[in-house]
């Protein structure tokens, strides 16, 4: 994506913004830092400055992810490969604003390139994964056989691990513990069901529910994250855990709003959470609550 030449062709201030969102939708962190803000005028330029701020934040050279689009919701973001470092599989369920409420390529600066592939999915109907993942996947069971068929799970030694950001929380944990994955973390997330989902009001608030039952647990550990400063959120992350075998719901103490992982970033915080909560094996009961940031 050649970001001079996708501003040069907007006429509008939608146009503009079209672009932007694209950008940090889609984009990898090298995609990102191949990007001169000085071939741009404000106020694209002050934003890729912006961005490129938040790279450097959290380490000097950007994460060697390559990008492969899976299909037009699914994304694959492939990490170099390291002899005799174990690789993951890290799924990653994004919000309504179909990213992990952070840019996509400042996301994946704050995960290890050389340990983690990430496949990202995205809801374009904005229901929270209640229907799957449009164009893809049906449901949850139909995106578990998909991804096996697209993915080479045998090849990640260390296993699959799942995140999802708000709508893409509860996904995200009933997905794990229908794959079989080592560790799902919801973060900000919260049941369908206390959800408004004003896209898709018609959707089966139980279908993720669905999905699960009668699923044998496979000890995958389950960790639902809150701002500690945000009663809205920790209710709602309490009781998303309370519905699922083992599940914890953990606060983290940062200043912020909803989306947790924006504060993080500013605390200087992203990696070591992700760090800490996806990537460690620490059981959930072990956790710190609140975890300090």
């Amino acid at each position: 994506m050649d970001l001079a030449a996708a501003f040069a062709a907007c006429r509008t201030e939608a146009d503009f913004y079209r672009v932007q969102i694209e950008a940090e939708t889609l984009l990898a962190p090298a995609e990102i830092a191949a990007q001169a803000p000085e071939m741009l005028a404000d106020p694209a330029r002050g934003w890729l400055e912006r961005l490129h701020g938040s790279l450097r934040r959290i380490g000097p050279s950007a994460a060697p992810f390559r990008r492969r689009a899976l299909a037009d919701a699914v994304t694959l973001f492939e990490g170099p490969s390291t002899p005799g470092v174990a690789r993951t599989l890290v799924v990653a369920f994004a919000g309504i604003a179909q990213r992990m409420n952070i840019p996509t390529a400042v996301f994946l600066q704050a995960l290890p390139a050389e340990r983690c592939d990430v496949v990202m999915l995205r809801d374009p109907a904005r229901a929270a994964f209640l229907t799957g993942v449009p164009g893809y996947a049906a449901d949850l069971r139909a995106l578990a056989v998909r991804l096996a068929e697209d993915v080479p799970l045998a090849a990640y030694a260390d296993g699959m691990r799942c995140i999802g950001t708000s709508a893409g929380g509860a996904a995200a944990l009933c997905f794990g513990l229908l794959a079989g994955a080592r560790r799902a973390v919801s973060v900000d997330g919260a049941h369908p069901a206390a959800l408004r989902l004003r896209f898709a009001e018609g959707a089966d608030r139980g279908a993720l529910d669905a999905a699960i039952a009668g699923v044998e647990p496979r000890g995958t550990a389950l960790l639902s994250a809150y701002g500690a400063f945000h009663p809205q959120d920790g209710l709602r992350a309490r009781l998303l855990a309370l519905g699922l075998p083992g599940a914890r719901s953990v606060g983290i103490a940062v200043q912020g709003g909803h989306g947790l992982l924006a504060p993080l970033l500013a605390a200087g915080a992203l990696p070591r959470f992700l760090s800490e909560f996806l990537l460690a094996d620490t059981p959930p009961e072990a956790m710190p609550d609140p975890w300090q940031a």
